[in-house]
Formats: C-alpha cells, structure tokens, sequence
C-alpha cells in the first residue's frame, strides 16, 4: 500500500468535481421533486376544489336530475361489486365453509368413536406419536452404545460442522490480522525515516479516499432519484 509509487506524489484534491458539483446537482434535483410534488398537490386541490363547485352547481341548478343521475351511477358501482362479490368472494367462502363443515363431522364422528370405545381410538391416535417416539429411541440407544464403544468418534462427528467453521473464520480472521499487521509495521516504518512526509502524504491519501467515496455515493444516489 504505502510502497505505491503515486503514493507520496500530493496532487490537488479536485474538490470541485468530487465534491461541489455532485451536492449541488443533488440539491437541484431533490428541490426539483419536491417542488413537483408540491405542484401536483396544488393541481389536485384545485382539480377537487373545481369538481365540487360544478356538482353543488348542478344540485342547486337541476337537483331532481343530478341527484338521480347520482343515485344511477351508486346503483350501477353497487350492483358490479355485488357481481364481483359473488364471482370471486363467494366461491372461496363457501369452499370454506364446505371445509369447515367437514372438519365438524369428523370431530363429531371421532367424539363418537371415543364414546364407543375410547381405548382402540386412543392407541390410534397416538401410534404417529408411539412410533416417533420408539424411532427416536432406537436413534438414542445407537449413540450411547456408540459413545460407550468409542467416545472419540462420536464427539468428532458431531463437532465436525463446528470444528470446520471455527477453523475457517480462524484462518480469515488470522489472515486479516496479519494483514492489519504489516500495514501498521509499514507505516512504522515509513515514520521513522521520514515522519513529516509520509503523514502529509497520509493525510492527503486519506482525504482523497474519502472524496472518491462521497463522490461514489452522491454518483448513486442521483442515479435513483
């Protein structure tokens, strides 16, 4: 990293570029939708506002015909969502029903079946259980006679998934560190021999990183709005 030849090469920041021009631009087009978004609510007041003065218009004028021109368009609205209503709705209510109903008659039959003889519908009910149970069972009994028998297979299978994980973020996070540490080391390095230089040359790397990645945010921004 510091061993880069542009590295101690300061050249002037282009702040204008970088900096200005995209917060300017960004500016210019969030005052640009917001004052869009305040144009169309003024149109749509006035739009409403125009609407309801020619309707109290024509009720003062001809209120017998608007009102029951009013009352044909509620009528003809009403009647097609009553026709949707029964061509999408009702369907799925009734098949709901029919599934509900069903579900009644058989706890009714099965409330009778119990009344009957509640021992055999008992065993009947619990038999998905009962064989869970005597599989999960024979499972048990394999790993403690495999514990028993040999202890240090049976830990290292089970710890395998484990084992493997920790070793890789082990490996990365051991990577990273020695990474981190030569960095720093180089740095060091580059202080003692020429302090004053390497942070000048530092501190303008650094400004320049962070222009490059405001710029870069600015840049995607603008490309969503």
């Amino acid at each position: 990293m510091f061993n880069q030849p542009d590295f101690y090469t300061i050249s002037q920041l282009d702040v204008k570029n970088k900096l200005i021009l995209p917060s300017t631009e960004l500016y210019r087009q969030i005052s640009f939708k917001v004052n869009a978004l305040y144009q169309d609510i003024h149109n749509s007041l006035i739009n409403a506002h125009s609407v309801v003065a020619t309707a109290s218009k024509q009720v003062y004028e001809h209120p017998f015909e608007t009102l029951t021109a009013w009352y044909e368009q509620t009528a003809y609205a009403g009647n097609t969502l009553y026709a949707q209503v029964q061509a999408s709705v009702l369907p799925v209510y009734q098949d709901w029903q029919v599934k509900v109903n069903a579900g009644k008659q058989a706890t009714g039959q099965y409330l009778q079946a119990f009344g009957e003889n509640p021992e055999q519908v008992t065993l009947v009910t619990i038999e998905p259980l009962t064989r869970y149970v005597a599989a999960v069972g024979v499972q048990s009994e394999r790993y403690w006679q495999l514990l028993l028998d040999n202890p240090e297979q049976l830990l290292a299978s089970v710890l395998a998934p484990v084992t493997g994980y920790v070793a890789s973020l082990t490996q990365e996070t051991e990577a990273v560190l020695i990474s981190g540490y030569y960095v720093l080391a180089e740095l060091f390095s580059l202080l003692m021999k020429q302090p004053s230089v390497t942070l000048q040359a530092l501190y303008h790397n650094t400004l320049s990183a962070l222009l490059e990645a405001y710029f870069d945010i600015i840049s995607s921004l603008l490309a969503i709005a």
